[in-house]
């Protein structure tokens, strides 16, 4: 039996109907990127390294000090059911206020991310957090906003059931198109 391995980017894509790309991702044929790609990994690598140094968030976020203890970049592999894995990397957890960070660049704001499943998925892999914050930086405008979603038991179970119905059709095309054996799965 295959274990389907899945994240919130490769199940975002397959939801959409990129099954090709989700398809690639999946099976790390190719690393998708342009130029907004590999400016927002650089934001990230940056904001990374200034959070671990100045234990604050990054000047692009108001530099606010951070009480307690942090993690950023904080990969987190959860096992959801026999046939189903949940990996993600966390951009900055903060523990003791139960608080999931999470970076963004570009034009789109912080509401759209917001609005979407990220968080809840996220949820999944820290079912103890209580909220979730998506800091949103344009370089363009070097502007920056903020929104902030409040974790419950509905949003665990909307993001279970997310996951759930994504991965469960993405792992049966897989299997039915004899992808698991076409390309050799590779660990996220």
């Amino acid at each position: 039996m295959n274990k389907f391995r899945a994240s919130y980017s490769i199940l975002e894509q397959w939801s959409q109907g990129n099954w090709d790309r989700a398809t690639t991702m999946y099976f790390k044929l190719v690393d998708f990127t342009n130029e907004y790609i590999s400016a927002g990994r650089q934001f990230h690598k940056d904001w990374e390294e200034e959070v671990n140094k100045t234990k604050a968030y990054p000047k692009d976020f108001g530099s606010r000090k951070i009480k307690g203890k942090f993690i950023c970049e904080h990969k987190i592999e959860k096992q959801l059911d026999d046939w189903l894995e949940l990996v993600g990397i966390i951009d900055l957890w903060l523990p003791e206020e139960k608080v999931i960070i999470d970076w963004k660049s570009g034009h789109t704001p912080s509401t759209q991310y917001a609005n979407g499943f990220q968080p809840k998925v996220y949820q999944l892999l820290l079912p103890e957090a209580k909220r979730a914050e998506i800091h949103h930086f344009n370089q363009y405008t070097r502007k920056n906003d903020m929104s902030i979603i409040h974790l419950t038991e509905k949003t665990l179970d909307e993001g279970l059931n997310w996951v759930i119905t994504w991965a469960s059709e993405m792992n049966e095309y897989l299997k039915e198109n004899k992808l698991y054996e076409r390309f050799k799965q590779s660990k996220a």
